[in-house]
């Protein structure tokens, strides 16, 4: 759990010492990816599309290997989205959103995310000490005109994610 930055005396005078640059990218990066957040998402330039994801199972995964273990796949998710070219901005937990030109190309990106992800086996520790590999993790993600329409698709397709299983 991160300290809150008020009485996190070291972030604190860590913030206090940034130059205005500095500071404008610590506000708009998000510290457990490295990726724009929500903030930059939302100052950025507008997109004709967007989409947002989340992480299935993460809770999961977490009550049984601990946060850490969740850490280390919302990094590896990261990861994965740059790498096939995303557009990607870490909203908040395993929420991410994303900007593009064309659904066609979110899709595109999105469904080629999802193979990467799911054929990456995981290597964690659980909370016992023991070291355990998880097959690769798994993400429903939404697309739309614009957040709300783009989280209406998101809830669809966790629907049919569940149904599926």
């Amino acid at each position: 759990m991160m300290a809150d930055r008020r009485i996190d005396h070291v972030k604190r005078k860590r913030v206090n010492e940034m130059s205005p640059d500095e500071m404008r990218v610590a506000l708009l990066t998000s510290e457990k990816t490295g990726l724009p957040n929500k903030r930059a998402f939302d100052e950025g330039p507008v997109s004709p599309f967007v989409a947002m994801s989340d992480i299935n199972g993460l809770k999961a995964l977490n009550d049984e290997f601990g946060y850490s273990s969740g850490d280390v796949l919302i990094s590896r998710f990261a990861e994965v989205l740059v790498s096939v070219e995303l557009d990607p901005y870490h909203d908040k937990g395993d929420e991410f959103l994303y900007k593009g030109n064309s659904y066609q190309e979110l899709h595109q990106k999105l469904s080629q995310a999802q193979r990467l992800l799911r054929d990456q086996p995981l290597v964690v520790s659980a909370l016992d000490g023991r070291i355990a590999t998880i097959a690769g993790g798994e993400f429903c993600y939404g697309i739309g005109t614009d957040l709300r329409e783009a989280e209406r698709s998101l809830k669809h397709q966790k629907e049919l994610s569940k149904i599926s299983r």
